[in-house]
């Protein structure tokens, strides 16, 4: 695990994501991108849901994207972020620990909020 990356430009972020969706491939953990940019309005909507820290955050500066595993999905194909949130699912500390190689941050490391579906450069 990388305790103190440094950030990451867009463009690395960019490839390490598609290194990470590779990987999730060959492991076959079907993900899907829920959220990559967030506008300021929605990201305070996250702030005052308390499911953000932060009034800006990684997501509007696109360095941050939210996967969920396909299985996760409701039978409407809405991601529920609370349900996740709670999840206890090694393939999400899977993935997590491998994108922390890259020299990324998961938020399955967070306590408030604990967050495993979000990779941030």
């Amino acid at each position: 695990m990388t305790n103190n990356p440094k950030p990451m430009t867009r463009i690395e972020f960019l490839k390490n994501i598609s290194y990470l969706i590779i990987q999730a491939d060959v492991l076959e953990i079907p993900l899907i991108c829920f959220t990559f940019y967030r506008s300021p309005e929605d990201q305070l909507k996250e702030f005052n849901a308390g499911r953000s820290q932060v009034k800006l955050g990684k997501h509007q500066q696109w360095l941050a994207m939210d996967f969920a595993i396909v299985d996760d999905l409701n039978h409407d194909g809405i991601v529920d972020k609370d349900e996740i949130r709670w999840k206890d699912d090694d393939r999400y500390t899977i993935l997590g620990e491998y994108w922390e190689t890259l020299g990324g941050f998961w938020g399955g490391r967070w306590k408030n909020p604990h967050d495993p579906y979000h990779f941030e450069g």
